[in-house]
């Protein structure tokens, strides 16, 4: 399925894929997007592991 945007969209669209080297298709550029936005609102858990309580200290406070 190929999705048509409004122009300003398409923009946007292209010009994520040029700021991501190693991104190949529109496909691939609207699933990341899509990813991350569903990941950031709650939709998808996270995938990352944090750091173990263990290794926490200064260091690593954000």
């Amino acid at each position: 399925m190929t999705a048509s945007f409004e122009p300003r969209i398409e923009h946007a669209l292209q010009s994520f894929i040029s700021d991501h080297p190693g991104m190949t298709s529109r496909e691939q550029a609207i699933a990341a997007i899509l990813e991350n936005w569903f990941t950031s609102h709650g939709y998808l858990p996270s995938d990352q592991q944090g750091i173990r309580p263990e290794n926490l200290d200064a260091s690593n406070d954000d």
